[in-house]
């Protein structure tokens, strides 16, 4: 090798190493980048640190505020009278979860979660039906499906069948079943209320006279206010029983005997509670009537249409969507403007001659426009004829009587004697009442007298006689009750497809008049949340407003719109 060709390579070896010492050097520039390399790390450890805590923070927040129901259903929210319930509980609340893994149900899970964040008195429990086979069996004796609970308060417990949470409809045109409503909620709220109440009112429903038979829908609707209901047959009966909160008459289409009125009349007037719904029918009922007119009203004849197209429903002038006036049976659909829907109901009127002791309050009631046609089997036109009665009417009211429980009403409504004129006797009674009003009230005149007379002697004998006026003026007090009635004129209110037509509004108003009847404090009924489809209810006044809006004004406004363009752009 030559000598330049030696030199040429020692060059190349230091360039080589030169290059190298370069790379390798921590020069001020190869300083910064180590810097900030260490900056991302540490700066990438601090954010996975943060993550992990606010993870572990949110972990403890109710479900309400980080799991949000965005669906239209709303099945997993509890409504504000699940809350108030279980946010007064002081009683503790165990729920079971009976779930195998891998089978749960998100609304059901959801929703006790909820429960369980509401109150510290609540607390969750998963069970395994597989690693406790038999834990169900201390409960009851059926085998539960997955989802279903067990809610326990002391020794007393409530089963909830997963089942039981969803409601199905059977339809016969494609022989299969579609979920229509999801009921865990109400059976949940229902179970909670049962279990920390003291006693649980009996409601009767009167059987003999070809009644309506209550839809299973309308008594879920009954018994989740933790009401129980029983038939009774005053036919076979001594009497409305002892046990009896409430009885309830529901649509008959034959007559009540005159026994069986004076056993209901008897039951009213030492303070028993009656619901009556009828309906229009071509058979007399004056027993039954002579009942209602007792405590101050009556029906009017006929079936009530209404001339005001926002009272009535589509096209059918019968079908009534009444003002719900606010009582103590329907101040909560009054306030949020729900609807309540009758059909052929008839009007009620209160009596000239009623005692100055009821208190007769109006819940539904027809626009002034109303009408009530007479001869409904001859009816040529909807109408209003000149032998028709104008409103407008009452379709529901509440009537309250408070009496003195004496050991004589007490004595005199013990039994009944079907030897008596029953017309007689209620005429009797009407003038025992009338007496025993203008007797309390010469009661009163003589006692004030009494104690003028007492206060001069006192004042000149003070001390002689202030310890015998004290004996003398002593009275025992007598127990008072509350006799309630309800009336209202049309089955409806107690019909599926109607109810179901005004999203629950017939069934929340009978529930709440079946609560207030039994004196329940406060209702605890959750309505069954819709799965299908939420009705939108509109008068016939609405359907043509929006009927003529759709399909006249907005294309007219439109129309004008595109004429008004296409000149702007003719003329340039």
């Amino acid at each position: 090798m030559s000598k330049k060709q030696n030199e040429t390579q020692i060059e190349v070896q230091k360039d080589i190493k030169e290059e190298n010492g370069k790379k390798f050097s921590l020069r001020p520039k190869n300083l910064r980048q180590l810097k900030h390399g260490s900056y991302s790390i540490a700066l990438s450890v601090i954010v996975i640190v943060a993550v992990i805590l606010i993870n572990m923070i949110v972990a403890q927040i109710p479900s309400q505020y980080t799991q949000i129901d965005l669906s239209g259903l709303q099945l997993s929210v509890l409504t504000d009278t699940s809350k108030e319930l279980v946010e007064s509980l002081t009683e503790d609340i165990t729920i079971y979860y009976i779930l195998e893994d891998g089978n749960r149900d998100s609304y059901v899970s959801r929703l006790l979660e909820r429960y369980e964040d509401l109150s510290s008195h609540i607390t969750v429990v998963e069970k395994d039906p597989v690693l406790y086979p038999q834990f169900t069996s201390q409960y009851t004796d059926e085998t539960l499906s997955d989802n279903s609970v067990i809610i326990v308060c002391g020794d007393n417990s409530k089963v909830i069948s997963y089942d039981d949470m969803y409601e199905t409809e059977f339809s016969y045109y494609t022989y299969s079943s579609t979920t229509t409503g999801f009921d865990a909620e109400g059976l949940i709220t229902s179970a909670i209320s049962a279990l920390i109440s003291d006693d649980i009112p009996k409601l009767y429903t009167l059987t003999g006279h070809s009644e309506l038979e209550l839809t299973d829908s309308m008594v879920s609707s009954i018994e989740k206010e933790n009401i129980e209901i029983e038939e009774l047959s005053l036919l076979t009966s001594d009497g409305v029983p002892e046990d009896a909160d409430c009885l309830m008459i529901v649509s008959p289409m034959s007559d009540i005997s005159t026994t069986e009125a004076q056993m209901i009349l008897n039951y009213l007037r030492r303070g028993g509670s009656v619901i009556i719904i009828t309906d229009y029918t071509t058979e007399e009922l004056p027993n039954l009537a002579t009942v209602m007119e007792y405590y101050g009203v009556e029906l009017v004849d006929g079936i009530v249409f209404e001339g005001n197209p926002n009272y009535y429903y589509s096209q059918y002038l019968y079908y009534l969507l009444p003002d719900i006036n606010s009582t103590d049976v329907s101040s909560d659909l009054a306030e949020s403007g729900s609807y309540v829907m009758v059909a052929s109901a008839q009007g009620i009127e209160t009596l000239d001659d009623a005692r100055d002791t009821l208190t007769i309050e109006s819940v539904l009631t027809t626009s002034s426009a109303a009408y009530s046609k007479i001869d409904v089997q001859n009816m040529t036109t909807y109408s209003q004829e000149d032998d028709d009665i104008s409103g407008p009417f009452d379709l529901g009211v509440i009537i309250t009587e408070s009496v003195e429980l004496t050991d004589e009403l007490l004595e005199d409504t013990a039994s009944v004697d079907d030897s008596l004129d029953f017309d007689s006797w209620v005429d009797t009674l009407e003038v025992e009442t009338e007496t025993e009003t203008e007797t309390e009230e010469e009661t009163e005149e003589v006692t004030e007298a009494e104690d003028t007379t007492e206060a001069e002697d006192a004042s000149e004998a003070e001390d002689a006689t202030e310890e015998e006026t004290e004996t003398e003026t002593e009275e025992e007090e007598t127990d008072t009750a509350e006799t309630r009635l309800a009336v209202f004129t049309s089955s409806a209110l107690v019909n599926d497809s109607i109810n179901q037509a005004v999203s629950g509004g017939n069934y929340q108003l009978i529930a709440n008049v079946v609560s207030w009847a039994c004196n329940q404090e406060s209702s605890v009924s959750v309505p069954s949340k819709s799965t299908v489809v939420d009705y939108l209810t509109l008068t016939s006044a609405s359907v043509s407003f929006w009927g003529a809006l759709t399909t006249i004004i907005l294309p007219v406004i439109i129309l004008l719109l595109g004429l008004g363009v296409w000149l702007s752009r003719r003329k340039r």
